[in-house]
């Protein structure tokens, strides 16, 4: 005989918040609206860096929640743009940037 008793665990677990916010997204050209390899995509507060991809792609993860986040990308010979953002934790942000040439 095979006795099958179930575990219960109350009150062990705890419970697990997320705190951090992701932000991605992809960076255009205004005329091709082809995308944008090396723009420089830049979060405040913490001045963290990324580069767009050959597919114009960028990404954020694991960001601390603010309140909130200023985005900031250029790119030599293009007009920057800046988007400003209040994330709730646990977003993903998608963002897309049409930069225009000068």
């Amino acid at each position: 005989m095979v006795v099958i008793m179930p575990l219960i665990f109350s009150g062990c677990a705890k419970h697990i918040v997320d705190t951090t916010i992701s932000i991605y997204g992809t960076v255009f050209d205004s005329e091709t609206l082809l995308p944008l390899e090396g723009a420089t995509i830049t979060v405040s507060p913490g001045g963290k860096r990324k580069v767009s991809d050959t597919n114009g792609y960028f990404e954020f993860v694991d960001l601390q929640n603010r309140s909130q986040y200023t985005i900031l990308v250029q790119k030599p010979g293009y007009e920057s743009a800046l988007n400003y953002i209040t994330p709730v934790a646990g977003d993903e942000v998608e963002l897309t940037f049409i930069l225009k040439k000068l």
